[in-house]
Parts: structure tokens; sequence; C-alpha cells
């Protein structure tokens, strides 16, 4: 893996890879040798008021339960839907705007170890959508340049909340969602 703060990026600009180091800001066409390890930052611990009536390790937010994986637990896309069904929730989807900045917020304390968290966005027959039995997708809101077609699966930037199309393969962290 990249050491840490380091993002491996498809440019089509360059027709290749890009490395971003989002805490730095650096950008740069050949892979880092340096930065911080990738070791991560020891688990933050959620309070009882965070945790709400969602069982261990969730937490709860406008009437729902919101898990996110651990620094080291990164999935390709179907592998964040399998882990989200095996913790009894699903990938991240949003009910309402700001639940994405919310996640932004809650994520600069927790730490990360990718730039980008999964949701259950999804493009079918040139449609993005969020899955059965949700909210149809209507006014996302799109970092600056998305989608640009990189990817038919939905990541949203954890800086920013905004959401970017990804490619299904690549490996991020996930947020899982419940009722509680």
């Amino acid at each position: 893996g990249l050491p840490y703060g380091w993002e491996k990026k498809f440019d089509g600009k360059i027709n290749g890879f890009i490395y971003i180091n989002h805490v730095t800001g650096e950008t740069r066409t050949s892979p880092p040798t340096h930065g911080s390890s990738g070791t991560g930052p020891a688990p933050v611990q959620i309070s009882a008021r965070e945790q709400g009536s969602c069982k261990s390790g969730w937490r709860y937010a406008f009437n729902f339960c919101y898990y996110i994986s651990a620094f080291a637990d990164i999935q390709s896309h179907s592998g964040a839907q399998a882990a989200c069904k095996t913790q009894g929730g699903e990938l991240f989807w949003p009910q309402f705007v700001f639940e994405s900045f919310f996640l932004k917020k809650t994520l600069n304390k927790v730490k990360i170890s990718t730039h980008f968290f999964w949701t259950n966005g999804e493009k079918h027959s040139g449609k993005w959508d969020w899955g059965t039995g949700h909210p149809a997708f209507s006014n996302p809101k799109w970092s600056a340049g998305q989608p640009d077609g990189s990817g038919t699966c939905l990541a949203v930037y954890a800086r920013t909340g905004f959401l970017d199309d990804q490619p299904c393969e690549t490996q991020y962290n996930y947020v899982c969602k419940t009722k509680p």
C-alpha cells in the first residue's frame, strides 16, 4: 500500500496514474517513497451519546445507525456491500444531502486510511441510482469535474462530502447504514 495520506488515481488527461497527497496537496506521477506509515491511528471510541439506540460500534444520527470501517479495513465496492450485509446493514446511501457532510465531519475525528468511502450508488444502463428501495437519484452533490466517467460506482470524497465516480474494484473504506 501507499504511505498514509497518499492516493493513487487514474488521470484520463495523461492516460496514466497520478499520486495525490491529501495532507500536503502534493501531486506526482511516480509512487511516493515517503510519508507517514500506513499503520494509522488507534480507533476512536464511540460515546454512549453517539451510539444512541444503535448496537456497539455504530453511531446514531438522523434516525439511522452508521458503521465506519476500521482504518485498515478497505474493500472493493462489492466487498464493502458484502461487509455491510455481514454487519447487519447496507452500504451507505443518502436519505438527506447533509448525511454526507455529517459523515465528513465524523471522519475528520475517526480517521480512515482512504480519501473516499463507498456508497451504494452505481451506474446502471447509463443512469445513477442508490439501489432498490431507496430514494430516486436526484440533485446529487458532485465534486468539481465529476462524474468524469472513470468508474461506475459512487464514492464520497471524505474531505468535502461530495460524490465522485470511481472504478468499482478500487479499495476504499466504507460506511454501512441501517435502522436502529
